[in-house]
């Protein structure tokens, strides 16, 4: 349902893919100075590395979520133009 409203009005999608990249992006980061947080290491220390890992993927995936959101919105820009 979000996904056909977005489809409808391109001037609403593109911030909102924009939104999930810079999500993606800031899971990044934390994924990447997740060895720096020495309380999880604590907290979990079998799970330290699952939990890495599924934030690199959750990263990854809002990225490339908000990458195709985007497009579809410049796409359906250009054919309106």
């Amino acid at each position: 349902m979000l996904l056909n409203n977005l489809q409808k009005s391109p001037e609403k999608a593109v911030p909102i893919g924009m939104m999930l990249v810079t999500i993606g992006l800031m899971m990044i980061i934390v994924g990447v100075c997740w060895s720096r947080f020495s309380f999880l290491a604590h907290l979990w220390p079998n799970r330290n590395d699952f939990l890495r890992g599924v934030t690199f993927g959750i990263a990854i995936g809002l990225e490339a979520i908000g990458v195709m959101i985007a497009l579809k919105a410049a796409a359906s820009r250009a054919r309106k133009l």
